[in-house]
């Protein structure tokens, strides 16, 4: 019960409160003098509620159950009864009856009658009482009746989320069941819940497209069955194509491609074994090392590829020991050389190449020895040099790794030597009053003609007598020119 209203100091009455208890009805005492003018405001207001209300209310998106809401008869006044009181009361029944109506349309639009449908039924019965007790004129309880369905559309909202998440999980079971109209069902449900969801747009597209989805992937099963696992394959990635998020499409491109991938290893083993066998060393070791790509650490695929890469160093071991053999044969030492190093990378431990090496390097330095000779004979000349040129040609003799060439060039030499040590007679005049040496062969006295026999070189004449200055004439002697003629006389005196 509603406490009585508090008077204020003056001793008239306090303003009457606009939040009624429901089912409570209040009197309030009010001056004589304002009780006609409160009854024509209050009449005048009450046929504006009644009249103009239902178009100020904006009529609902989607149609609720019928509700008893029809228009409130005229009800007679009780004894008593406090009219401006009642047309609030009546007023308020109606708001509420309005905000029912609205919330029962946003969710109905939401599609709560699929996800909520005991609870909307339980929300429009109160409406139903409300209704009903509007217009019987009870509007305390239509106030209540309202405000309880109101409440009820509230834990409905409250269960919208959830609904939501079940209508998801409804809708990928669907889709993984095959069932493309129950799944485009509950995806729409999901949208009718979120119209801008990403996840519901989502799976209704996937929804729509099952269907060839379901198709791709049997067809891919029959060829799968069948043994054409080339086909199969293309059938499930088209499936793919068209829902990437399809799992059995998946998980079946994955089996088929684990297949195919094991007949293509048994086929590049068996090819590579016969190409082992035919010495088809490069070939084989493309395929072991294809193999080893599909099964990394495989040990028989690992076998053959070691296999076929022994076969392949032993076949350029033996190339480059050909290769070597030919250019020692054509005295081309400096590439046999490069060619037995090539060898020595592959494997250092092979003999040939250990062996080539050094001989190489021996007739390398052998024959930049006789080039050098060869390329200024004169050096011969000197008694040091020629003794170098003799020991030479001695190895020469004992070195069988030569060949034409080398020959050739042992008889080069020999002929310079010869040269360099032919004999070559000279005449010396002079004027039989100097003394003359002649440098590195001896003192030849005071004469007026003699002739000296002579190896190739440059030679010093010194002429010396008292009480002249000394002379130096210095003569070269060629094997193949004319003998030179030379005088040695000193002329000038000191």
């Amino acid at each position: 019960m509603a406490s009585p209203s508090a008077r204020n100091p003056s001793g008239s009455d306090a303003s009457p409160s606009h939040a009624f208890p429901l089912g409570v009805r209040t009197r309030t005492v009010v001056s004589g003098r304002w009780v006609a003018a409160a009854l024509t405001a209050a009449l005048t207001l009450a046929v504006l509620v009644f009249f103009m209300l239902p178009e100020w209310l904006s009529a609902p998106r989607y149609a609720a159950p019928p509700v008893a809401d029809p228009p409130p008869s005229p009800v007679a006044e009780q004894p008593g009864a406090d009219t401006a009181q009642t047309v609030r009361q009546r007023l308020l029944a109606q708001e509420e009856a309005a905000r029912y109506r609205a919330g029962s349309d946003t969710l109905r639009a939401q599609g709560a009658a699929n996800w909520a449908t005991q609870e909307l039924a339980g929300a429009d019965l109160a409406a139903n009482e409300a209704a009903s007790a509007l217009t019987a004129g009870d509007y305390p309880a239509a106030v209540e009746a309202y405000q309880e369905a109101i409440r009820r559309l509230g834990e409905i909202r409250a269960q919208a989320d959830a609904a939501y998440g079940r209508m998801l999980a409804e809708g990928e079971a669907a889709i993984q069941a095959g069932a493309s109209a129950k799944a485009a069902q509950a995806f729409q449900f999901a949208l009718m819940i979120r119209p801008e969801d990403a996840r519901a747009r989502q799976g209704l597209s996937r929804a729509e497209k099952l269907d060839g989805v379901l198709a791709r992937h049997a067809a891919g099963e029959s060829r799968e069955l069948s043994g054409k696992l080339s086909e199969a394959r293309e059938e499930y990635a088209a499936a793919l194509v068209l829902d990437p998020e399809f799992a059995p499409a998946a998980a079946a491109l994955k089996r088929v491609d684990g297949r195919l991938a094991a007949l293509r290893f048994d086929q590049l083993m068996s090819r590579g074994l016969a190409q082992l066998e035919q010495s088809d060393w490069r070939n084989a070791e493309q395929s072991f090392s294809a193999a080893l790509g599909l099964r990394a650490g495989e040990r028989s695929a690992a076998d053959g590829l070691a296999q076929a890469k022994e076969g392949l160093r032993r076949d350029e071991l033996a190339r480059l020991q050909q290769e070597a053999r030919n250019l020692e044969s054509a005295e081309r030492w400096n590439d046999a050389l490069a060619a037995y190093g090539r060898a020595a990378a592959i494997d250092p431990t092979v003999d040939f190449a250990r062996q080539g090496i050094a001989r190489s390097e021996r007739m390398i330095a052998l024959q930049g020895r006789i080039d050098a000779y060869l390329a200024d004979p004169r050096r011969l000349y000197s008694p040091r040099v020629r003794d170098e040129a003799q020991r030479l040609l001695a190895s020469l003799e004992r070195e069988r790794a030569g060949g034409p060439r080398l020959a050739q060039e042992r008889q080069s030499l020999e002929a310079a030597l010869q040269r360099a040590t032919a004999k070559v007679v000279i005449q010396v005049t002079s004027d039989s009053a100097t003394e003359v040496v002649l440098q590195r062969v001896g003192p030849l006295g005071r004469f007026q003609t003699r002739e000296v026999t002579l190896t190739p070189g440059t030679y010093t004449l010194v002429g010396s007598r008292p009480g002249y200055k000394d002379v130096r004439v210095e003569v070269t002697v060629e094997p193949d020119a004319p003998a030179p003629r030379v005088f040695v006389a000193c002329e000038e005196q000191v």
